[in-house]
């Protein structure tokens, strides 16, 4: 998976950068349907449309410049994942460890 791998060398995040990713973290759990408390009941779907539009949004902006990066390379990333999990390159076990792992792109 090399394009998991961090490009150059990686800074410590203060806390509240690491505070913003845990955020990101969050939505691209919904996008994807892997956070249960929020997805749970018949309105699953709406609720995973309403996360992948969050990415769209303003707030996926502040919260992307928060966490130490832009909107464009939090989307670009979420782009990226989507494709490779539609096309099949990519299982939702591997979504889940890269939303573990995405401070390492960032």
């Amino acid at each position: 998976m090399d394009w998991l791998k961090p490009i150059g060398r990686r800074e410590d995040k203060t806390p509240e950068q690491k505070l913003a990713i845990g955020v990101l973290q969050t939505n691209f759990e919904d996008a994807f349907g892997l956070h249960d408390s929020f997805l749970l009941g018949p309105n699953k779907q709406t609720n995973m449309n309403t996360a992948k539009l969050w990415f769209e949004s303003g707030q996926c902006d502040f919260w992307s410049e928060c966490a130490g990066t832009t909107g464009d390379h939090i989307r670009s990333i979420f782009e990226n994942l989507t494709y490779r999990y539609n096309s099949g390159k990519i299982t939702i076990k591997d979504i889940k460890f890269a939303i573990l792992k995405l401070e390492l792109k960032l």
